[in-house]
């Protein structure tokens, strides 16, 4: 399932309160994606890093300023166009 897997680096998902973990705001998220790594695949989750602070060029000083797991179904439905 994640071994088809590929995020580009800037691409913009939408994802809901629920399918991010932990997720300590409880809301949901528009996250640039920095690196998805599907080899941290872990009960239908991956590891996220990215950006919620701006756009694809962040304004934040590190590589990236969220990092959470984050539901394989909700990227596949970003990349696959239906959010």
């Amino acid at each position: 399932m994640t071994d088809s897997l590929h995020v580009p680096a800037g691409t913009l998902l939408h994802l809901l309160a629920w399918e991010i973990s932990p997720n300590p705001t409880n809301r949901d998220e528009l996250v640039w994606a920095v690196v998805v790594d599907p080899r941290q695949h872990v009960d239908g989750m991956v590891r996220l890093r990215g950006h919620t602070c701006a756009g694809p060029v962040p304004d934040c000083a590190g590589g990236w300023c969220f990092e959470a797991q984050v539901s394989v179904a909700a990227i596949q439905a970003n990349t696959d166009g239906g959010r």
